[in-house]
């Protein structure tokens, strides 16, 4: 497997799918995504309806995602730990506290399925035939195949980091 290094620095800011966010992807692909959002203040979360989602915050002092009265809210105040909801759920976001920074990835339930885990600095990764895995470097650093990777860059494989593998779904 060939390590792909993906500085932080060379990410490209966007809007995000409602307008109501900014936001830098680190990948793409038919139906997933992994990349980077600012919540900057209170706003609405983009509808991903069929969509799995995991958001791990960064940075900052944290969040709430209010997802009405049929479901729980979210309340993320620790760093590094991966939340996964239904991105069809009407969500507000709320940021009491300041600004902050998160990881997200999101999969088409139909197509694929993605698992975000917090990964100790010596930790391998494997892909699936098919599937993508990246590592994103959350504090620190480390290095990969030769080149350095700090906090928020990427790796397109396997400091403090994040494991994202999105995989195929499997219809049987």
């Amino acid at each position: 497997m060939t390590a792909t290094l993906i500085p932080f620095a060379s990410l490209s800011e966007s809007r995000w799918r409602n307008g109501a966010g900014r936001k830098a992807d680190i990948a793409a692909g038919p139906n997933w995504l992994v990349g980077f959002a600012w919540l900057d203040g209170d706003a609405p979360f983009s509808d991903y309806r069929g969509h799995d989602r995991t958001i791990t915050l960064v940075e900052g002092p944290g969040f709430t995602l209010d997802f009405g009265p049929s479901h729980p809210a979210l309340v993320a105040r620790q760093r590094y730990v991966p939340f996964a909801f239904d991105g069809g759920w009407t969500a507000r976001c709320r940021v009491p506290s300041g600004s902050c920074l998160v990881l997200n990835a999101m999969t088409a339930r139909a197509t694929w399925k993605h698992r975000v885990t917090l990964a100790p600095p010596a930790s391998t990764m494997d892909t699936v035939p098919g599937g993508v895995a990246f590592l994103v470097v959350l504090a620190g650093s480390l290095t990969i195949a030769g080149q350095t990777a700090g906090p928020r860059d990427s790796s397109g494989v396997g400091a403090p980091a994040a494991l994202i593998r999105i995989d195929p779904l499997r219809v049987r």
